[in-house]
């Protein structure tokens, strides 16, 4: 059954239509949790409050063939108070190396060093569009902007990255030629 069919279902009374859309999105919910927070155990729980809301929400949303951003667009509000009620660099170093399964470089050194170093709307971005492979309407809908608007800022957190790399791989060579 497609989201329509199973929102349409929960709408009538069937709430195991509901733990349906819960098995098809609860993974990548906290996937994407994790790479906002930076911490695996808070965000198996902002996935879970993100779908208890939507499910109590659920007569709100108008168009049902958008429940994926919706949802994401859910989590991403809960995450977002999160990171503002929470004492910086809370999390641990295990924590981090938890929450981003990121490709290692062949020195050994991880990308999630140079994501921390983005701005965390640009993190959103990239974790939206790579890891939660949202579509630029869905990331658009998500944070109610034009998806031109979301063209633009995936391209502008692309470069801030590649400009992280750079800046990275320049001291490793110890500035020469940078």
């Amino acid at each position: 059954m497609d989201d329509c069919a199973l929102i349409e279902a929960t709408l009538a009374g069937n709430v195991e239509a509901f733990g349906v859309l819960v098995d098809r999105y609860q993974h990548a919910l906290v996937a994407a949790a994790r790479h906002l927070t930076r911490n695996a155990d808070d965000a198996e729980d902002l996935a879970q409050d993100a779908l208890v809301d939507a499910y109590r929400n659920l007569r709100t949303l108008q168009d049902h063939g958008k429940f994926r951003a919706w949802v994401f667009g859910i989590l991403r509000h809960k995450c977002l108070s999160y990171l503002r009620r929470r004492e910086p660099n809370a999390c641990s170093l295990d924590e981090l190396a938890d929450s981003l399964p990121a490709p290692v470089d062949a020195d050994g050194a991880g990308v999630a060093e140079l994501l921390d170093g983005l701005p965390l709307a640009y993190r959103e971005l990239l974790a939206a569009r790579y890891v939660q492979e949202l579509s630029y309407q869905e990331i658009a809908d998500a944070l109610g902007v034009q998806v031109n608007t979301v063209r633009v800022r995936c391209c502008r957190a692309r470069e801030r990255l590649r400009e992280l790399f750079a800046a990275r791989d320049c001291r490793e060579k110890g500035g020469v030629s940078c």
